[in-house]
């Protein structure tokens, strides 16, 4: 297709989006504007918080300042200056317990609404590692753009992307193999498709080289020319660098040691009496200001910046911008509503969130070698294994016991083995989601229903060539309706164990989990009844073994191998557990159809999805609030 197509097509499917573009090459997105203007302005935000000891430390200390559309803010200072803080407090990510006033365009800060139209890019952006960079990028810009736009369109915007983010000769590299500078450009990437009208960006050059650090930094400094706010917080930008930012705000100990154009820092340190020697770039002075001064003369400097800070708001050129400027179509009410819907990212419905991200589960199950594959592999060698130290007991009424043992430690691996590797895995794919989620490029409904629908084949495919190898090797009879029972009570098994995996994982993290795995699940086998028989124990203890799901699967597997079969094979003069009845006799079986069992263990399973569906809803409740 011809270059001019090429570009018309993209410039059409992305009317009303952040238009980037770079001086030095060919444009990325046409000059369009943002359809909501914003001017933040935060006045005395104080935040503290308290350590083990209940010692209180004080993050930031009456904070006033302002964002502003059409303007490129850098936010300097030391470590530990309170300059993260700020910004997710600004963005919504921060606890509510926060002292201050944040207004937008003049009317009380509405954190949930402006959720919706601010960016914020942590220092530490978690991506898949089994997607290419421009799988990565293709796969959010359909997340986030509107839904009619053919591929051709989409990988336009991808490759622009890449080309201007010197992503290009790494597309087909996995994000696993990706250098940190590449990573960290691709996580700015993904979220530069995105429409929002505020982006807040914390260390972006970190673990760039200078030369890719000041590309970055004009592609952000090309987004505010199409009324974007850009915040950054940069450590000591180079004075090439500080060239492009249009204000600059300064953080020590939490207070704010200067706020406003960056054309007048100069002049503002010179009132306090510290005056910039030529060989200085302004961020390296005013860090050498700010950490060699004494209490005193930084309580001079601060009063000083205070004042200086209130004369420029007394002549900013906002409000006639405000009253003049046909673009504020963008009303943040106090009633909770927003007028215009020109501004909303177009929403797609849950169906066409969960076809994306289920393209994207099954290329990450598909290429996961360390998971999936392995998966697979342990339950073969597993099942080899089983049936090699159990082979052909099952038609044996010497070895009966033994059998009875097979059977169940069989039921005891599948949970453990699924259980385990889940809650390995789950913890990173929980990250991903809970940033890509608050940032609203999908539905949590979609997302876990897709988790869950996803390895479903994989399930499947584990527990069959498991169980057909172990069943035939131990001599189990080859009975197809029996067969059949045993298979659906492993595959309740194992996805039974994958799901209480992902509860542990979500709501503990792996380290804690593999911990909490055998503790909770070795009691619910002694109260299995093959330890103990159920009869032989304590009345107090009984009601217990309705809760071992341990149980529902002895119980189930008994069935399924021993109820209704002709006698066992002896090669004895008298094998007394040669009769099938005498085995569940002995064994106190049975006690319920086996049906049952079936209902009983699919609701188990229900109840682990309903607690991990919980547990998802309060972590997103804790991260938004």
């Amino acid at each position: 297709m011809p270059e001019s197509n090429t570009k018309n097509n993209a410039a059409t499917m992305l009317d009303n989006e952040c238009k980037i573009e770079l001086q030095e090459s060919k444009q990325l997105l046409e000059a369009e504007k943002w359809k909501s203007k914003m001017y933040i302005q935060f006045n005395d935000l104080s935040y503290s918080v308290r350590n083990r000891k209940g010692a209180e430390k004080t993050i930031l200390h009456n904070v006033t300042g302002h964002f502003e559309s059409g303007k490129f803010t850098v936010i300097i200072g030391p470590s530990g200056a309170g300059k993260t803080t700020l910004m997710k407090i600004i963005s919504g990510k921060q606890p509510l317990d926060v002292k201050g006033t944040i207004t937008i365009n003049d009317v009380k800060w509405n954190r949930a609404m402006f959720r919706k139209h601010v960016c914020y890019v942590p220092q530490h952006f978690d991506l898949l590692p089994f997607l290419t960079t421009s799988e990565t990028l293709y796969i959010a810009a359909r997340l986030q753009l509107d839904g009619n736009q053919n591929k051709q369109e989409i990988n336009s915007i991808v490759n622009n992307i890449a080309e201007n983010l010197w992503l290009s000769n790494c597309l087909d590299t996995l994000v696993i193999k990706l250098s940190g500078g590449e990573r960290r450009r691709l996580s700015i990437g993904v979220q530069i498709i995105s429409k929002s009208s505020v982006f807040l960006l914390d260390e972006p050059t970190s673990g760039l080289d200078s030369a890719a650090s000041y590309q970055l930094i004009s592609i952000l400094h090309n987004m505010t020319k199409a009324n974007c706010a850009v915040v950054c917080a940069i450590h000591q930008p180079s004075g090439r660098m500080i060239s492009l930012f249009d204000d600059i705000m300064v953080l020590n100990r939490g207070k704010c040691m200067y706020c406003g154009p960056k054309s007048e820092i100069l002049s503002t340190y010179n009132i306090a009496g510290f005056t910039r020697p030529s060989f200085y770039n302004i961020a390296e002075f005013v860090l050498e200001v700010i950490t060699e001064q004494k209490d005193e003369d930084l309580k001079n400097l601060h009063k000083i910046c205070r004042d200086e800070y209130e004369k420029f708001k007394s002549r900013s050129t906002y409000k006639s911008k405000q009253n003049s400027s046909i673009d504020f179509e963008q009303n943040f009410e106090t009633d909770n509503t927003v007028t215009s819907t020109k501004i909303r990212r177009p929403e797609k419905s849950t169906w066409q969130q969960q076809k994306i991200l289920c393209s994207r589960a099954l290329i990450c199950i598909m290429r996961d070698n360390t998971f999936t594959k392995l998966r697979i592999a342990a339950h073969i060698t597993a099942g080899l294994l089983f049936g090699l130290i159990f082979y052909n007991f099952g038609d044996d009424a010497i070895k009966v016991q033994s059998n009875i043992s097979c059977l169940f430690i069989v039921q005891m691996y599948l949970f453990i083995i699924n259980a385990l590797q889940t809650v390995q895995m789950i913890p990173t794919e929980a990250k991903v989601f809970l940033q890509e989620h608050l940032n609203n490029w999908y539905s949590f409904k979609a997302y876990y229903s897709v988790k869950v629908l996803t390895d479903i084949p994989v399930q499947i495919l584990c527990t069959t060539s498991f169980l057909l190898i172990t069943y035939y090797m131990t001599g189990q009879p080859m009975v197809f309706n029996r067969i059949i029972q045993v298979w659906s009570i492993c595959l309740l098994t194992v996805i039974l164990g994958q799901t209480f995996g992902i509860f542990i994982g979500t709501a503990f993290g792996t380290k804690l989990g593999v911990f909490l795995i055998p503790g909770i699940n070795i009691p619910l086998m002694i109260l299995a009844g093959f330890f103990v028989k159920i009869t032989e124990l304590p009345m107090y203890i009984k009601p217990l073994t309705f809760l071992s799901y341990y149980r529902y699967m002895f119980e189930g597997t008994l069935q399924a191998i021993y109820l209704d079969r002709p006698n066992l094979s002896c090669s004895e003069i008298y094998c007394y557990f040669s009769s099938t009845n005498k085995i569940l006799s002995t064994m106190d079986l049975p006690t319920m159809p086996f049906y049952v069992i079936l209902i009983i263990l699919s609701s188990w399973i229900f109840c682990f999805h309903i607690i991990v569906y919980a547990v998802f809803h309060w972590k997103l409740y804790y991260a938004k609030k």
